[in-house]
């Protein structure tokens, strides 16, 4: 089998060469940096564990952390908090999904020095939550109707936001004159 570094340069090969030079750069800052920049890493190394229970096949996200969580309008003009990153969606077992949320917890607290106890009750609170959405039956979205604590504030917060300010803010618009702002992760 081909090394860490082999199989990670043959998979960004076909991307731009200066965004993949980004990647890399974003990459290397820490753990939990490389963590989601090398989501086929992960996937290729679970598809050869033999340890994982059988689980159905469904679409998944493919790119499940901590960090593929936000807000957006919905067409109906309410703020909604949910998953934001399908780019690695593929149809695959249900725990795959799982796996890398537990995992992206464990490396996200780890890389941030917070205590493991607390991951293990965040992990333990995720499972829990996840469980039981899935006794329900039915997909509930987070709104501010139907959100608490600091998810209700945020959301609260983001629908005030009028899009021409985000705008002006993330990419630089000025007086009917559209520019980059090339130092923000998020704008590129």
């Amino acid at each position: 089998m081909p090394d860490i570094y082999e199989r990670i340069t043959a998979f960004n090969e076909h991307l731009l060469p200066e965004m993949v030079k980004l990647k890399y750069e974003a990459m290397a800052e820490n753990v939990f940096r490389f963590y989601r920049g090398t989501c086929h890493l992960f996937y290729e190394d679970l598809a050869q564990n033999n340890n994982l229970p059988p689980s159905p096949l469904t679409w998944i996200c493919g790119d499940l952390h901590l960090e593929n969580f936000g807000s957006y309008k919905g067409n109906n003009g309410l703020v909604y908090f949910d998953l934001n990153d399908f780019d690695e969606g593929i149809l695959a077992p249900a725990n795959w999904e799982l796996v890398r949320m537990l995992t992206s917890i464990f490396i996200a607290f780890d890389n941030l020095e917070l205590e493991p106890l607390k991951a293990l009750n965040m992990a333990q609170m995720f499972l829990k939550s996840y469980s039981a959405n899935l006794v329900n039956g039915k997909t509930i979205s987070i709104d501010p109707r139907t959100a608490g604590g600091i998810v209700c504030t945020f959301l609260t917060t983001v629908a005030k936001r009028k899009q021409k300010e985000l705008l002006k803010k993330a990419y630089g618009i000025k007086e009917k004159e559209i520019g980059f702002i090339h130092s923000t992760p998020r704008a590129f």
